[in-house]
């Protein structure tokens, strides 16, 4: 009880918002009392003074060092700091970008989101070098160190927000951003023989009526599978599974079907299919409809309101497929996506390498260098390749 007696404070004397000096019955000294912002907590110190205006002098002394050490390269408006223009970039996306979820998923995570790391700094004091910090900093809290790739994302997010600070004049240039060694990681693609092996299991699983959670096999989730390899579409919910009846258009000579891809990865685009599209699609309407179909309405799983619920369904559909078609890999693991890199390849083979590659990677909503990184380099080559390879020129 006497312990708690000396350090019961008996006089305390408030200077500014903060930041106060006061005195126990232990010593005859001054304490200086001072919030730390950043901190959030207080700070306690002797000011060796027992004169309570020599303690004042020190206690203000004190606080402005330490707020000028502790915050030096952090913003003393909030108009400047990072926080402030990571908002203002969720603003601006909200609604109007695709990348707008992932952005803010890495601006807002809890323990090392980029809002967390660099909220209060000051806008001109992010340098290459902190942010290179930060970036050991995410594989410090992670018992497996982040992709390149991933990191890269990271980097890509903290330019576009200070490209918003250099658009207000208030940074004068971006800083150099780390460089990332990124190595790609393809998908994993069919060969035509698990092609075959794969839409078998899937015609049988839609005879037996398969159940999976709850939902049934049907034809109907096997041509959509063909559909995917007849049309280069993505699995997303910004292609096929955003594709509604008022978005195709059926064409002849030679038959296809015209696509308005409104979301696609690289933005909207108009596709046109291989032929076999035009029947696939057409088996997705009833032909006792004599007004037509709902031109609204999605094509492929349109019993789900909930396009990400679809896309789920159909990924739980596929890999009971791959199982029933003994598909299933650890080493090589086929997805949803594998179909659509299939149909690239195919059609580069089918082709017998006459197939332009521009048109290709524009219909496909893609570039002539992703063929080449992630199509043509691990494609195996067929007879007519290794032939063109292997003839002589005239000259």
């Amino acid at each position: 009880m006497a312990k708690d007696s000396e350090n019961r404070i008996t006089t305390i004397k408030h200077l500014r918002k903060g930041l106060a000096i006061y005195k126990t019955g232990r010593t005859p000294y001054y304490y200086i009392r001072f919030r730390d912002p950043l901190a959030g907590k207080y700070v306690h110190r002797s000011s060796k003074e027992t004169s309570r205006l020599d303690a004042i002098e020190v206690a203000y002394e004190f606080a402005d060092s330490y707020r000028s050490k502790a915050n030096s390269d952090h913003a003393q408006k909030k108009a400047t700091s990072f926080e402030h223009y990571a908002k203002k970039l969720m603003g601006i996306q909200k609604g109007k970008s695709k990348w707008s979820d992932g952005d803010n998923k890495l601006l807002n995570r809890s323990k090392d989101g980029l809002i967390c790391y660099f909220g209060k700094y000051d806008v001109t004091k992010i340098t290459t070098g902190k942010v290179r910090d930060y970036l050991i900093h995410l594989d410090e809290n992670r018992p497996k160190r982040l992709a390149e790739s991933t990191k890269a994302k990271h980097t890509i997010i903290i330019r576009k927000v200070l490209t918003l600070a250099v658009e207000d004049g208030i940074l004068n240039v971006l800083p150099v951003m780390p460089k990332q060694k990124t190595v790609d990681t393809p998908r994993h693609t069919f060969t035509d023989d698990e092609y075959k092996r794969f839409m078998r299991a899937a015609g049988e699983c839609a005879k037996r009526g398969d159940m999976v959670r709850g939902v049934q096999i049907t034809g109907h989730h096997a041509k959509m599978s063909r559909f995917v390899v007849h049309t280069f579409l993505r699995p997303t919910e910004g292609e096929l599974f955003g594709l509604k009846h008022k978005d195709i258009q059926v064409k002849g000579d030679p038959p296809h079907l015209e696509m308005n891809v409104r979301g696609g990865k690289t933005g909207g685009r108009t596709s046109v299919t291989m032929p076999l599209a035009v029947p696939l699609y057409q088996g997705t309407l009833n032909p006792f409809d004599e007004s037509g179909p709902d031109r609204n309405g999605f094509v492929w799983m349109p019993e789900y309101s909930n396009r990400r619920t679809a896309i789920n369904t159909a990924r739980r559909l596929f890999n009971h497929i791959l199982e029933k078609a003994e598909l299933l890999d650890e080493d090589r693991k086929l997805s949803p996506y594998s179909l659509r890199h299939y149909a690239i390849q195919a059609r580069l083979r089918g082709s017998q390498g006459k197939v332009n590659l521009y048109t290709l990677a524009t219909n496909a909503g893609t570039s002539v260098d992703q063929l080449e990184r992630f199509y043509l380099k691990n494609m195996a080559p067929t007879k007519e390749l290794i032939e063109n390879l292997q003839t002589r020129g005239d000259g």
